[in-house]
């Protein structure tokens, strides 16, 4: 069993005060008036707080020692990680646009505090300075006009059809200005990004392999991106592909390729009257496997990913006094691990850049290394026998950091709106999907529980529990169990190496089933733990829908409205899938001391259930429930009649 630490003394105010009462007969048989207005009473009410105050602090002895045997450990409060999101840039119609720059702050403003929640791009992009207004799939028979579809959300189709084939492609076209440019004049720039997003609701709950999303599979077809040149209107000219991330549009992911220099105005389908620049995603050759035709939800140029991190450059620290084992504080906190440059500057002397390291135990006296505690900002230096002291009136300047994160960036689709850098020729900016992995800093009582799960997987996924354990370290995932031996594609089936992780995320959806970011973000969180033999899957729970309709018999002084609510509540709440454990079977029959156990209820004269539409059947038969499988509660049928009518 789990070791407690014992509560030293657990009397309160009340107790103490009546014990050292029920000694006054015995030490004093005089003392006689006992009322709140003597002042003996005054005097013993005021003991008896000041040692609850005391005993306070006393029980507390146990957990400073807890906590000081974890910093030994070199355990800290896990850090607040920063939220993802994908940032599209509208240009403006005929304006002149130039590239956003790596790390451009756009900003979402919080609906519960009103501050700024800063977001920073991963990468810089070269926008395309046109409206992407067309979108054509030609199937290998007739064009098909799918802008529509490709401009409001949850509206997916079939980027090259339903059945695709050699010579099946998606056109997508975008309005020149008008004037056209000059000859000779770069049409496009040198790479344009586009983004693909699959469908949030089909996708969601559905098992990635953590080794794909680190590193994409391989495509099942061969797909070549097109353009027309203006000196040869007959055939297509192709384009180099740099990264596809989707592979053949089966993920979510970004498409990098050539932009080409110059384009023809041309007009493409049947259905389409007028000219525009055309690029078009050609089928070449291969199949895709029977039954998985692509299918997104719609598709944006512009994109580009971005972390609610922001960054600081050149902050100067502080001035070494020469002395060992210095410590010095960061302006900002919590920062990102790995983000900090430190440069260390003495007149007339060369300017040097310090190592972060994890301790000083391999440093030797003239390293120039120091450490960070990301979660306070502490930079500390050695005492010259570990690790390098800064020479005394030495400069200590941060060149640049990142600092945020917390869950407070997981803002909503359409949320990341206000630019806060100069973005010339960009007419707004939006998020598509909602932001997430978001997490805030970790509690001093969650680290004390979760401490001994640390001390034993040690940063390293090798059984079960330490997959679920460190997976539950993401912010949006509020629980999680790992099975051994289980892969999605072979249910029932035991298979060496596999690992499928379920998680559940932190959610008032009913059921709460995680989006395909989510499960992508959880992956490349485990990717980063797991054994190079082990294949690891995340995805969300196999839930089963319960319905009870019941009927139930209450006292005559009940109100039977309150009493229908009650029971339907209740019961949702013993088959709530935040508690419910994994796997776990439902006995009919329990259901009763639910019902039984809300005032006002007598009897239940009927009791049945209906598991995703359809009747239980034999009552005393159990519910299944499959290793990665979760119940919920919907749409109970109460009926409440009075008990003298049964």
């Amino acid at each position: 069993m789990p070791l407690e630490a014992p509560k030293l003394d657990d009397r309160n105010y009340e107790q103490i005060m009546q014990l050292v009462r029920s000694r006054i007969p015995r030490y004093t048989p005089e003392w006689t008036d006992f009322n709140e207005s003597d002042p003996g009473i005054t005097l013993i009410e005021l003991f008896s707080w000041l040692s609850e105050m005391m005993l306070f602090q006393m029980n507390r002895i146990p957990d400073r020692n807890y906590i000081k045997f974890l910093k030994l450990l070199n355990l800290e409060l896990r850090a607040p990680t920063p939220s993802a999101a994908h940032i599209t840039f509208t240009p403006k119609a005929g304006a002149k646009v130039l590239p956003v720059s790596q790390r451009t702050q756009v900003a979402a403003q919080s609906a519960e505090t009103g501050e700024l929640i800063i977001f920073e791009t991963d990468e810089g992009l070269d926008l395309i300075p046109y409206e992407m207004s067309d979108v054509q799939v030609y199937d290998g028979a007739a064009f098909t006009v799918l802008t529509d579809a490709n401009n409001v959300p949850a509206t997916q189709y079939r980027p090259l059809g339903w059945t695709p084939q050699i010579g099946s492609a998606l056109y997508l076209g975008f309005t020149p200005p008008d004037p056209l440019p000059a000859v000779g004049q770069r049409v496009f720039p040198q790479q344009l990004r586009f983004r693909v997003f699959l469908p949030a609701s089909s996708q969601a709950g559905e098992a990635q392999n953590c080794a794909d999303v680190a590193q994409p599979p391989v495509s099942p077809v061969n797909l070549v991106w097109e353009y027309r040149h203006p000196k040869d209107l007959q055939r297509w000219r192709r384009l180099n592909l740099y990264k596809d991330d989707t592979a053949g549009f089966t993920r979510e992911g970004y498409i990098l390729l050539e932009g080409p220099a110059d384009v023809a105005v041309t007009v493409e389908g049947k259905l389409n009257q007028e000219a525009r620049y055309w690029i078009r995603c050609r089928l070449d050759s291969g199949v895709y496997p029977a039954g998985r035709a692509p299918e997104i939800d719609f598709l944006r140029s512009n994109t580009v990913s971005a972390l609610s991190l922001a960054s600081v450059g050149e902050e100067i620290i502080g001035q070494s006094e020469g002395h060992p084992n210095q410590r010095f504080d960061l302006r900002r906190t919590p920062v990102l691990q790995g983000s900090l440059s430190l440069r260390i500057e003495v007149e007339d002397r060369e300017t040097e850049n310090w190592i972060r390291v994890d301790d000083f135990l391999a440093s030797a006296a003239e390293d120039p290394h120091y450490t960070l505690n990301p979660t306070s900002g502490e930079l500390r230096f050695g005492d010259g026998r570990r690790g390098r002291v800064p020479v005394a009136g030495a400069s200590i300047i941060a060149t640049e950091y990142r600092y945020g994160g917390g869950s407070a960036g997981n803002v909503g689709a359409e949320s990341i709106t206000i630019p806060l850098s100069s973005l010339v020729g960009v007419d707004s900016v939006s998020n598509a999907r909602a932001a997430v992995g978001g997490s805030d800093e970790q509690d001093i009582e969650d680290l004390k529980v979760e401490a001994p799960s640390v001390l034993r997987h040690r940063n390293r996924s090798v059984t079960a529990e330490d997959f679920a354990a460190i997976v539950q370290n993401l912010g949006d995932v509020a629980r999680a169990v790992a099975i051994p031996l289980a892969h999605p594609e072979y249910p029932g089936v035991k298979v060496p190496g596999a690992v499928t992780v379920v998680i559940v995320p932190d959610s008032e959806d009913q059921p709460p089933q995680p989006s395909s970011d989510q499960i992508r973000y959880a992956c490349n969180y485990l990717d980063d733990y797991r054994l190079l033999t082990t294949e690891v899957y995340v995805k969300g729970p196999v839930y089963q829908a319960v319905k009870i309709i019941a009927t139930i018999a209450a006292k005559p002084y009940a109100a039977f409205d309150e009493v229908a609510l009650n029971v339907a509540a209740q019961l949702n709440q013993r088959l709530d899938p935040m508690s419910w454990p994994f796997g776990r079977e439902l006995y009919p029959t329990s259901l009763y001391d639910v019902i039984l156990g809300i005032e006002g209820v007598s009897a239940v004269p009927s009791l049945n259930l209906e598991i995703n539409g359809v009747p239980h059947g034999d009552f005393r038969l159990p519910v299944k429930v499959t290793a990665d499988g979760l119940l919920y509660g919907i749409d109970h049928e109460i009926t409440v009649v009075l008990e003298e009518n049964l």
